[in-house]
């Protein structure tokens, strides 16, 4: 019982702090990501205040390019898109011939009662901001979140290992200090590879989207590219968001129902290569996890923390997984989140050397802390 309500309390805390704990779980993110390079920096005598200044200037240039590249097409589909939704409900009401008579029927209806209250007081309708104003409000948030991500990400590269150094010390055994570092070695290397990994093959997917809409003549297609490569870190609900969003931009732009579907089409086609054949091979299985558990990841950090936790639902689960490894007292839960077919995939010698590290390497990473 007490478990369920320590569960229950820190999930509804994870829903009240989201403004604060999104911003926090994407900088430690961004530093498990970046953080070897740091290291090779600083085997080559570049501090790591340096080497991290140097990596977060170059990664907001990046960004500040990329949005400066993307914000005149945004903005301009975003005034559109009311009209545009406006006119594709017009052209589904057109397409249900069935219904003209009931349609009719409700317009008589409409110029009857407007007959009527013709003296009468006039209803006031207020309208809401549209989808332009609703962004433009929420401004303010995005910018400071941005702000915490840049500078907390540059604070934690630039301390190098005195965090793990100083989270070694809560044990107070040899053994405790060589998990703890056996643990945070783990992740960073899992989760460095995972993220650099995926992202390289999103680019890729999301380049080959906009060249086949491109080429296609569709509208925006880096726009649209970009945003299939961002929404891929989601696995399965990034692409069916992706799909569905083409269709509504393909049915409003294209003269027939085939060319308004070819992209969606083409685009579910890439998306499913890339995650039943690319991604499995190049991550392999040391990094899988169970489908059915990362759906449910999924769902689950998009309802807390909405889209910023469907993208990292991902990595929140590696790393849950990768700690559940080092504690034999856990070890059914590992099981419970690797893929069906882990066991038989993986040579019993490989099994047991992601069981256990040698004693050289955990010494030496103890030495060097």
């Amino acid at each position: 019982m007490l478990l369920g309500l320590l569960t229950l309390a820190v999930g509804y805390t994870l829903y009240l702090a989201a403004d604060l704990l999104v911003p926090i779980a994407f900088a430690v993110l961004l530093n498990i990501l970046l953080s070897p390079l740091v290291r090779r920096l600083e085997r080559i005598g570049i501090v790591p205040r340096i080497s991290a200044g140097i990596i977060m200037l170059t990664l907001v240039a990046v960004v500040a390019t990329g949005i400066s590249v993307l914000a005149e097409p945004a903005e301009q589909w975003l005034a559109e898109a009311p009209k545009t939704i406006r006119e594709l409900k017009t052209q589904i009401v057109e397409t249900k011939g069935n219904f003209a008579n009931i349609q009719e029927l409700a317009e008589e209806v409409d110029d009857i009662a407007s007959v009527d209250t013709a003296d009468g007081p006039q209803a006031v309708v207020l309208e809401g901001p549209g989808m332009l104003e609703g962004l433009l409000g929420g401004l303010p948030y995005m910018l400071t979140g941005a702000a915490i991500v840049t500078f907390l990400t540059y604070f934690l590269l630039a301390s190098g290992d005195s965090m793990l150094r100083r989270l070694t010390r809560c044990a107070r055994t040899w053994a405790g200090r060589r998990r703890i570092v056996t643990i945070v070695r783990d992740i960073q290397n899992d989760l460095s590879t995972y993220l650099a990994t995926v992202t390289i093959i999103n680019v890729c997917l999301g380049a080959a989207a906009a060249a086949c809409m491109y080429l296609l003549d569709f509208p925006n297609p880096l726009l649209w590219g970009t945003m299939v490569g961002l929404l891929n870190f989601a696995p399965y609900v990034g692409a069916l968001a992706s799909v569905l969003i083409l269709t509504i931009v393909g049915l409003t732009s294209a003269d027939t129902l085939l060319g308004a579907l070819v992209v969606p089409l083409i685009t579910m086609t890439l998306t499913i290569f890339e995650g039943q054949l690319i991604t499995p091979s190049v991550l392999g299985h040391r990094m899988s996890l169970n489908q059915t558990v990362i759906f449910i990841s999924v769902l689950f950090w998009g309802w807390l923390w909405g889209v910023a936790g469907a993208l990292m639902a991902v990595p929140i689960m590696t790393s849950l997984k990768v700690w559940l490894d080092h504690m034999p007292t856990h070890q059914h839960l590992s099981a419970f989140l690797r893929p069906d077919d882990w066991g038989r995939q993986q040579k019993p010698s490989l099994r047991r050397r992601d069981a256990r590290k040698s004693n050289a390497e955990l010494k030496t990473e103890g030495g060097k802390l």
